[in-house]
């Protein structure tokens, strides 16, 4: 097999699979990526790279030894955000810059850097209640993202949009893409294959040469920053594109749409499931309180009356008054009972609701993707 055929093959295959050099996922050997290097408190497990721990005051890193040999390119990443239930920090950067393996305070990268980051910033610094976010900011070395206000005045203008990716069920994917100096950012909630476009920029500068980097930093609140693969693509244009492959785009876009309305569907059975549970537990609890209850035992009592009515008075009729008079003495010695099914009641309560919110909050988030997808 000649050198070119050989080389032809390598090409083709790091176009389907990712440059290897600038791509990892798991399965991972314990303590290595092949062509990566991490640093601070990074750490690698056999599922995923950690950037950070859930604990404050940490700071990690991966970057590519080697540069991005690309003019326009393709960086796939999967990654999961976990942390306590409603405050997590700070964040993480996926950068594209001259340098490499540098610490700092932005992000886990260095404040004075040269090149791309688009930044996902978790806590909610100025109050303005627009995180977690994702972001682009570009800089030549002289721009320093400002925490204090979210980096508003350093971002590029209308390169962000606000997503909550915090602790998710399974791990949520990100698409950057880079061809004909256009930056397009789009996300995929469930990495089902479904993308909706977070933002795009024009006319995009990038630097000469560069590398790419993840790093994250927590502050007093933390979160996990855990990252499951980051695949790159070239997009660089070797042979003219096949007449055929609009069409052969609208067909997959119109299969995946159909997928995701066929999950839609599927979620919408499960919500009813949990509301159908939720509205049993509630009737369930209604009948547990204690005037129900009396209710209950008066409603029982007369009908021991109309009983006795009707085989008038005769004298197998008497006891049928004292059994429910004997009964409400015993059910007020099972009061304990009661009081022990009212919690567990409760609980179930306070579970189901919890579980509606999380699926109805999956269910919006691929109707809008659904609707963007049209």
């Amino acid at each position: 097999m000649s050198v070119a055929i050989i080389t032809l093959v390598m090409w083709q295959a790091s176009c389907v699979l990712g440059y290897a050099p600038l791509t990892f996922h798991g399965p991972f050997d314990t303590f290595k990526v092949d062509g990566w290097s991490f640093m601070g408190s990074t750490i690698v497990t056999e599922q995923y790279v950690r950037l950070t721990p859930s604990e404050a005051g940490h700071e990690g890193s991966i970057w590519s030894r080697e540069r991005v040999p690309y003019t326009d390119w393709e960086v796939e990443l999967s990654f999961k955000v976990t942390g306590a239930r409603y405050l997590g920090g700070d964040g993480f950067g996926l950068w594209f810059t001259e340098k490499s393996e540098q610490f700092g305070g932005t992000f886990g990268n260095q404040e004075d850097f040269a090149g791309l980051g688009i930044i996902f910033d978790t806590y909610d610094n100025d109050g303005k209640r627009d995180n977690p976010s994702i972001s682009a900011i570009y800089s030549d070395g002289s721009i320093r993202f400002n925490h204090d206000d979210d980096g508003r005045k350093q971002l590029i203008p209308g390169a962000t949009c606000k997503i909550n990716y915090r602790n998710p069920r399974t791990p949520i994917s990100v698409k950057v893409k880079y061809q004909d100096s256009t930056l397009v950012v789009s996300y995929d909630m469930r990495s089902k294959g479904v993308w909706t476009e977070c933002f795009r920029v024009e006319s995009q500068a990038m630097p000469a040469s560069y590398f790419i980097g993840l790093t994250a930093h927590t502050g007093q609140v933390a979160d996990n920053h855990d990252i499951f693969k980051l695949i790159t693509t070239s997009l660089d244009a070797e042979d003219p594109p096949s007449p055929d492959s609009d069409v052969v785009s609208a067909q997959e876009g119109e299969h995946r749409v159909a997928e995701a309305e066929a999950a839609q569907k599927e979620w919408r059975k499960d919500d009813d499931r949990h509301l159908q549970r939720f509205a049993d537990a509630i009737s369930r609890f209604v009948e547990l309180l204690p005037e129900n209850q009396e209710r209950a035992f008066e409603a029982r009592r007369q009908r021991a009356r109309e009983r006795e009515e009707e085989a008038n008075m005769d004298a197998d009729a008497e006891p049928i008054i004292e059994e429910y008079e004997g009964r409400r003495g015993g059910e007020e010695g099972v009061e304990q009972h009661f009081k022990d099914e009212v919690a567990s009641t409760l609980n179930l309560i306070q579970e189901e609701i919890k579980q509606i919110a999380h699926e109805m909050r999956g269910t919006i988030t691929l109707a809008h993707a659904v609707t963007q997808a049209e």
